[in-house]
């Protein structure tokens, strides 16, 4: 159970970091402070994160062992995997927007296939990889 929870919270700060990021160094999500910047980005790891467990119930299981290569060639397991995740982090930005005071989408094509393809992508590839160490451990009897 430890171990879980300290996957949990490493995946929701490392999405979190990777959405601050890209949304720092672009003009796509206009915020007037850093603070609520970086509450804004928390707040986007963590509905990510849910969404990537919710992934993970949906699934297959073979889904879940495989290296991102292999998942994206899965065919509709990766659909389905990715509509969850992306829808997830669309949401997130759209409660953002609503939510937060200052927060302002500038909705390009850029930041549409940033929110609806890359970041789910990078989040897809990192809970894979997270799921097939925490196995590895667990065969090596760590």
């Amino acid at each position: 159970m430890k171990k879980a929870m300290y996957n949990f919270a490493t995946m929701w700060l490392t999405l979190s970091v990777i959405f601050f990021m890209v949304e720092y160094a672009t003009q796509w999500l206009e915020v007037v402070t850093l603070g609520g910047q970086v509450a804004g980005a928390f707040f986007e790891g963590f509905v990510v994160t849910l969404g990537l467990k919710l992934m993970g119930k949906i699934v297959s299981k073979e889904f879940l062992t495989c290296n991102i290569s292999q998942a994206l060639r899965r065919g509709s397991e990766t659909i389905k995997a990715l509509i969850v995740v992306a829808a997830f982090a669309w949401e997130g930005a759209m409660i953002l927007c609503h939510v937060m005071p200052g927060y302002t989408m500038h909705s390009h094509l850029l930041h549409l296939l940033f929110l609806l393809v890359v970041y789910p992508v990078v989040a897809m590839w990192l809970e894979l990889v997270m799921v097939n160490e925490g196995k590895k451990e667990q065969e090596h009897g760590n």
